[in-house]
């Protein structure tokens, strides 16, 4: 049956054999009751591939089939960023002393959505592929887990045992969930062995391990619809209880000037990066709308990756470290912060989020060496009252003192620690001891004489807060001299841009995903071994920051030989931040504003900073979390 594009809400007169009683049901436009529905805003807005499901391939990973239909050996709580056992029936057992052989045992008792019994059969299955395709597989986890496990077997069917090529101290988490997602998707061999090429298995309505199966789906990539199991209980986490909604709709309402009429109007109950100025104009019309926070920044900021500018450092002349400097000293964020987010933001100068998680480890440690931090000329260029300039800044624009940190030491921990200074003057010296000049005009000239034309690729309107922060930077270089080509792009062309050499200069990215301390998840593969030529056209397969730095490479070799939980494995990560820095590999900004407001007018009992049993982000496995406790309103 054919489905309109957006969602309207229809009524459905039913009339009760009890006394001809007329009731009205409002139902969704993809038949189903709006009050057995949890609905989210798409996370990309439109999928390029709505119809793949093959989790071997680059598959449709935000519309409901990683959060709701797969199952993991491991997963993260995001409430706390600590592993647990999801299909696996415990934490691996180590077998040596040098931490390569593992025996993994599974739960009984869990089945594929067909009736399938799940056994170590399907996960050794799957390895087999993952390491018999690795040339035809796409999925970006398979080059992961292929340069991670030496070997394999089988040992009963609920047991398997595996060797790593390196001491591995991260198993849950790269076999498992670390945030979002895992490196490890596990088919059905039962159903992925009959097809003649497993690269070309579509999958379109897949058999499952979640407690959802995908119902329908639109062929034009908005919308998707997840029908809970009748046998939720024997999914892969039905022991962890009911999932409450009974439907689960992923839906693209459009731009964020209609999504915010639809919203008002109770048509979906989780948007996904609407702009600040939006959600207090969406409050002021509908009392049932609420945001993570009453305070600023209002918002949950955990996210594990960060906004920063990502630069090919391997192209002139952003391969000169003084050009990269002067970038970020002639970045005003505070203007950035006030104009793209209504000041609503947390900074972090260093190449990782300012968690409460990460906090302690690394940035406090770190405060007095960021204090005496200097560049090659001597300047010193933190900014350590950054956080307070900003408060009195918002103010003066007439923000209410009650809605702010209360204290300087509140403002540090809420708002960020500090940032760089705001130095034009600084940035000039540095570009002109790399050799610039300006034409009579003010604008910059490169060492050759010819324009500075900086190209800078930012999301169109699928992510207008991340859209509106890319500009704001991009103003902050112009009024400095720097003509900036802003060039927007679709989320497929984003992902092609950051891992292309030669499609990349700037852009604005998300990245250094680090949500708990163990930091290998981001920094495994910045190593000088996964560097290509610099105007390649090739896919990269790791160091996203074409950052040729010996001494980090050397870094990372030494910590992944050491358990993730302990001092020394910490130390070496702030050696690594100190690196990041020093060459300003790579310009961290803020945590991910993640504005996320919700509708509590069908669902209430989203995660919130009174009640955060997980982060509050529909694209990450806290999806399952918040399908778990969200309760039916009666409305």
């Amino acid at each position: 049956m054919k489905r309109t594009l957006f969602l309207v809400l229809s009524v459905v007169f039913i009339t009760l054999a009890l006394g001809g009683v007329v009731m009205a049901q409002e139902m969704t436009d993809v038949g189903t009751p709006r009050n057995e529905t949890l609905i989210f805003q798409t996370f990309d807005r439109q999928s390029s591939n709505p119809d793949q499901h093959n989790p071997l391939m680059n598959y449709d990973i935000w519309r409901g089939f990683r959060e709701f239909g797969q199952g993991y050996l491991w997963e993260t709580d995001t409430g706390t960023g600590e592993s647990y056992p999801e299909l696996a029936a415990a934490m691996p057992e180590v077998l040596n002393d040098e931490h390569t052989q593992f025996r993994v045992t599974l739960k009984e008792g869990i089945y594929w959505s067909d009736g399938v019994e799940f056994t170590a059969d399907d996960v050794i299955y799957t390895l087999d592929q993952y390491f018999q395709h690795t040339d035809s597989l796409t999925y970006w986890g398979v080059a992961r887990i292929t340069n991670y496990i030496a070997s394999y077997t089988k040992i009963d069917n609920y047991t398997f045992e595996l060797t790593t090529l390196n001491p591995s101290y991260d198993l849950s988490t790269v076999m498992g969930v670390y945030t979002w997602g895992s490196a490890f998707n596990i088919v059905p061999k039962h159903i992925f062995e009959q097809q003649a090429n497993v690269a070309e298995f579509r999958n379109s309505y897949p058999v499952v391990l979640g407690p959802y199966i995908l119902k329908e789906f639109d062929p034009n990539g908005f919308w998707a619809l997840w029908e809970r199991r009748e046998d939720w209980e024997r999914s892969a986490w039905g022991w962890m209880g009911e999932p409450r909604p009974r439907y689960i709709l992923y839906k693209d309402f459009g731009p964020e000037e209609t999504r915010v009429l639809a919203f008002v109007q109770n048509q979906y109950d989780v948007d996904t990066f609407m702009s600040p100025d939006s959600i207090t104009a969406a409050q002021a019309r509908n009392a049932a709308i609420t945001t993570f926070s009453p305070t600023l920044p209002y918002h949950n900021m955990d996210d594990a990756c960060s906004y920063g500018v990502l630069m090919n450092l391997q192209q002139a002349p952003l391969d000169n470290v003084n050009v990269r400097w002067a970038l970020a000293l002639s970045l005003n964020l505070q203007n950035v912060g006030i104009n793209s987010v209504s000041g609503q933001l947390r900074v972090s100068p260093l190449p990782m989020v300012y968690s409460q998680i990460l906090r302690p480890i690394y940035f406090e440690p770190l405060l007095p060496w960021l204090r005496d931090f200097a560049l090659a000329d001597g300047y010193q260029p933190f900014n350590e009252d950054w956080s307070l300039q900003l408060a009195e800044q918002l103010t003066q624009m007439g923000v209410p003192a009650d809605q702010l940190p209360q204290d300087a030491e509140a403002l540090r921990r809420d708002i960020g620690a500090g940032w760089w200074n705001y130095d034009v003057a600084e940035a000039e010296s540095l570009l002109i001891s790399a050799g610039f000049s300006r034409d009579s005009g003010g604008q910059w000239l490169q060492p050759d004489g010819t324009p500075w034309n900086l190209e800078f690729v930012i999301p169109g309107d699928w992510n207008k807060v991340m859209q509106r922060v890319g500009f704001s930077i991009a103003d902050s270089w112009q009024q400095f001299g720097i003509p900036v080509n802003v060039r927007q792009v679709d989320n497929a062309e984003f992902g092609s841009v950051q891992n292309t050499n030669s499609l990349l200069t700037t852009m604005l990215n998300w990245t250094n995903c680090i949500f708990t301390p163990n930091y290998l998840n981001a920094w495994n593969g910045v190593r000088t071994q996964f560097l290509l030529e610099p105007d390649s056209s090739d896919t990269i397969t790791g160091n996203m920051y074409r950052w040729n730095n010996e001494t980090v490479d050397q870094l990372v070799l030494d910590s992944m030989s050491l358990e993730t939980n302990t001092e020394e494995f910490y130390e070496i990560g702030r050696q690594i931040i100190q690196q990041f820095v020093t060459d300003m590999a790579y310009i961290n900004i803020m945590d991910i504003p993640t504005t996320i407001p919700t509708n509590e007018y069908y669902w209430t009992g989203f995660p919130k900073l009174d009640n955060y049993y997980a982060v509050p982000y529909s694209w990450w496995s806290s999806a399952k979390e918040i399908v778990l406790n969200v309760q039916p309103t009666g409305n």
